[in-house]
């Protein structure tokens, strides 16, 4: 099966040296690597450059955009260029280093199961616990009744426990997602990923409308990377934020229907996070009603979404959705309010800090 891997990158320079030479040492015998570089003023195409001149097995296409399309903009201008022949689509961020035998494995997931839409890596976090145990970053989504959703086993100890299995989707910092999949649940626009939301909640968008298209996703925990992703603290700019708050909403508009009893933790989750960001980014609230302006196009897609769903958004929550664990959301919760963040690598935090650039995007 060929694979196209996808990069988005945006002033990435610090992290795609790295994450090239781990998709140039890939063992999979048919692999092209994509970068899409969203008007950069770092080093990053000259990095891109330089994994150009040195690819030997696998080669990298450098697409340049003139501005900066958000994370779907240029993963759909990435699609756009693929050959017939790409089975499948590896989408990864620069802060991510795959070990080699990632995309072969989780290829081989695809080929075992015609309906598995997405495979799911196990991802590690980039700076190990204090007892020196790797800490899992993700072993792919999990769907709430709060409508919250967790990147499950985030933040935890790598002690094995969640083994291979179907899950409700999975992130898109990492991810293998079967072409013919992204072709089913295109938009008659011709969007795949829903360029309204951006850069965030766009992967949950994706697990939603496979899910109602019966599709499945899979966890893989013997395919492995790690992401430099370290939680709630370098993320915290407005812009990120704002996009966080808002496409929660849009995505439940575009594709869900939570039922009664779920609406009080819902509402009372996104009273708390609003709190928060009056808190601590007040400056999100703003961009957060422009990005609002989007609920009629949402309301849109969800018609165009019903009219062609194999399942309704109540049978698909009937088997994913989990409860709600209040304990561990409220201490979080506490912690981003006292601008505490676990798992942040110290050298992360403190670019964030003084330089104000929004880091990688994340799933």
């Amino acid at each position: 099966m060929r694979v196209a891997a996808i990069v988005v990158s945006w002033n990435s320079a610090d992290h795609l040296p790295a994450l090239l030479a781990s998709l140039a040492a890939q063992d999979h015998p048919d692999l092209e690597v994509v970068v899409v570089d969203n008007a950069s003023v770092d080093a990053s195409v000259a990095a891109v450059r330089q994994a150009q001149q040195a690819a030997v097995r696998h080669p990298v296409r450098l697409l340049r955009s003139t501005t900066n399309r958000g994370f779907c903009g240029g993963v759909n201008d990435a699609l756009a260029t693929l050959a017939p022949e790409v089975g499948a689509v590896l989408l990864v961020n620069p802060d991510v280093v795959l070990t080699p035998d990632l995309v072969g494995v989780c290829v081989a997931r695809l080929a075992a199961d015609p309906r598995c839409g997405s495979v799911q890596p196990k991802l590690l976090r980039a700076v190990p616990g204090p007892d020196g145990r790797p800490v899992l970053d993700t072993t792919g989504h999990e769907l709430t009744t709060a409508r919250l959703y967790r990147n499950r086993g985030e933040g935890e100890p790598d002690r094995g426990a969640y083994p291979a299995g179907e899950v409700f989707g999975a992130s898109g910092a990492c991810v293998l997602h079967r072409r013919a999949m992204l072709d089913d649940v295109r938009w008659r626009d011709g969007q795949v990923l829903t360029e309204d939301l951006v850069a965030y909640f766009d992967d949950i968008e994706v697990d939603w409308r496979a899910r109602r298209r019966g599709w499945t996703a899979w966890y893989e925990p013997a395919a492995t990377a790690t992401h430099e992703r370290g939680g709630a603290g370098p993320r915290r700019t407005s812009r990120v934020e704002a996009l966080n708050l808002a496409n929660r909403l849009l995505v439940t508009v575009t594709c869900d229907a939570p039922r009664g009893r779920d609406w009080p933790a819902i509402l009372v989750t996104s009273g708390l996070k609003l709190v928060e960001l009056i808190v601590t980014v007040p400056s999100a609230l703003p961009g957060a009603l422009r990005q609002l302006r989007g609920l009629p196009a949402a309301r849109a897609r969800r018609r165009e979404l019903d009219a062609r769903a194999s399942l309704t958004a109540t049978e698909v929550a009937e088997v994913h959705a989990r409860g709600f664990r209040w304990g561990p959301w409220i201490r979080t919760w506490w912690r981003r309010i006292r601008g505490r963040a676990p798992g942040v690598a110290p050298r992360v935090r403190a670019r964030a800090r003084t330089t104000g650039q929004q880091p990688p995007r994340g799933g």
